[in-house]
């Protein structure tokens, strides 16, 4: 091969350490001097301000790996003869069809025209340029290499448009299914930093701040930050605060204040402005001067991503506002319970002793009366009155009579069962209901809450006042179909005890003959 495919000798500077992706070109081609050669020829070579990277391949199945793994390769210079006289032919297949690469433009070179004729290769391949080695000049190897990078660089441009409108429209409707505000400000960063290709390196800011309270003249609230600006999320940020850089807050400032997006050689501050009336303001590090492609992309990112921040907007005052009625229907729902227990507290307890009333233990009783009648169980009644309790009131006043009851009922329950029920049955009158008892065991409870009863004097307000109680005791009858005609008996009991002197029990006799109801 000709020296005629050298390139003059490149005196321009160096690069600069910092510059963009390089152009990657692949040199497919089994004889090494081939690719001494092409290197020296493209080794200057820049397209776009990028150079080139220049990979090698001696195969076609080592070219095959590397497209394999490098899938952004932009040109391949592609040897028919390998390691098979059609090894570069079945490459060219395998990258279009295996590997669906389409944007990668492919140079075919051939040292053996003969054997791949021009015309047959390009109606059967899909190549971009068929050169043979020997005519295959400098000049011409420049020219097919610019030639293939501007298509290559078209390609990859309507490519990346078609994919960031295809990413606009996802990114947005993944951010139309997020309802708090939080996630969504740091969706909107996230998806802009995808779009653009750049690392998330980007801010977030509304003019006001949490729940929309107004901020002062000049300050700004951050609803999300990412990268090295995480942090700054949900804080009040102004020029001369600390949340963020100065210079950044002065471009968000700027934003808020011209009300227009502003691009910079690494960097976007883009204004949207919300059709409810709240703007916000993006900041995002983008490492290189947007084109007017991209700009036009990320106009568009901010009329859909304007709609979502209202829709969001709403849907937080909605949800705020379901809140607080749902507090308030929980707070009086809660009132309401309370107040219906303190009702059936009334309705079933004696409020000055705490033990069932007369109505709830009429009830208690015709249960228990019915499982007593179903499998033949034994049941007691009792009933208890405070000998000598006018006195006490009026002697001593009626808040001792009642510390005198309260006592009374205290001692009482101690001396019962835990089976067994008391309740008030007026004034000074209380009732036991004695279940799976016969008369006999109903009268030594009857003694033991007497005795307890009995035991000692009640104290209060200095005075120390000794209280008895008569009892009178029945067992319940198969003859009596209600709980009532065993009261009437117990009730004769215990005047029986209050004419034998007080301070006793009495039992009541078995009902003779039918009973009248």
């Amino acid at each position: 091969m000709g020296t005629d495919l050298l390139f003059a000798d490149d005196d321009r500077p160096p690069p600069p350490e910092e510059e963009t992706e390089p152009w990657i070109v692949l040199i497919a081609d089994d004889d090494p001097e081939v690719h001494a050669v092409t290197r020296l020829a493209l080794g200057g070579l820049r397209y776009k301000g990028r150079r080139l990277s220049l990979v090698s391949a001696l195969s076609a199945g080592e070219a095959a790996a590397i497209l394999r793994c490098t899938p952004d390769v932009a040109i391949i210079l592609l040897d028919v003869v390998m390691e098979t006289d059609d090894a570069g032919l079945r490459l060219v297949r395998t990258i279009r069809e295996e590997l669906n690469n389409h944007a990668i433009r492919i140079i075919l070179r051939t040292g053996q025209p003969g054997q791949a004729p021009e015309e047959d290769v390009v109606l059967a391949y899909d190549i971009n340029d068929y050169k043979s080695k020997a005519e295959l000049t400098a000049k011409k190897l420049f020219t097919s290499v610019v030639a293939a990078l501007r298509a290559y660089a078209d390609i990859v441009a309507l490519e990346t448009n078609r994919r960031g409108l295809q990413q606009i429209i996802q990114s947005t409707d993944r951010l139309f299914e997020l309802r708090c505000m939080q996630q969504f400000a740091a969706g909107v960063l996230t998806q802009l930093s995808a779009f653009l290709r750049v690392k998330p390196d980007a801010i977030l800011c509304a003019q006001r701040g949490a729940a929309g309270r107004p901020l002062p003249d000049g300050a700004f609230y951050v609803l999300a930050g990412a990268g090295c600006y995480a942090e700054a999320a949900g804080q009040t940020a102004s020029p001369s605060g600390a949340v963020i850089p100065p210079a950044l807050a002065g471009r968000i400032t700027d934003a808020f204040r011209s009300r227009c997006s502003h691009y910079g050689p690494n960097e976007t501050t883009l204004f949207i402005r919300v059709p409810d009336g709240h703007e916000v303001a993006a900041w995002i590090h983008t490492d290189r001067p947007l084109d007017e492609v991209d700009r036009g992309l990320v106009e568009v990112f901010a009329s859909k991503i304007a709609i979502s921040f209202a829709n969001v907007s709403l849907y937080e005052r909605l949800r705020e506002a379901n809140e607080t009625l749902e507090a308030r229907v929980a707070e009086r729902t809660r009132a309401l319970e309370a107040a219906n227990a303190k009702l059936e507290r009334l309705a079933t307890v004696d409020p000055l002793t705490a033990v069932w009333n007369r109505r709830h233990f009429l009830d208690l009783a015709a249960a228990e009366l019915g499982r007593a009648h179903r499998h033949g169980r034994r049941l007691s009644v009792l009933l208890l009155d405070l000998d000598n309790f006018k006195a006490v009131n009026d002697g001593h006043g009626h808040a001792a009579g009642d510390e005198a009851l309260r006592t009374a009922v205290v001692r009482a329950r101690e001396a019962l069962r835990t089976s067994d029920q008391i309740a008030r049955f007026g004034g000074e009158e209380f009732v036991a209901l004695l279940p799976e008892t016969d008369l006999a065991g109903a009268c030594i409870v009857a003694e033991r809450v007497r005795a307890a009863i009995a035991g000692s004097p009640v104290v209060t307000d200095g005075w120390s006042i000794p209280i008895t109680a008569s009892l009178g005791v029945a067992e319940w009858s198969a003859a009596e179909p209600s709980i009532e005609l065993t009261l009437r008996r117990a009730d004769a009991a215990l005047y029986e005890a209050k004419l034998a002197g007080r301070n006793r029990v009495c039992a009541a006799e078995e009902p003779k003959g039918p009973v009248a109801s």
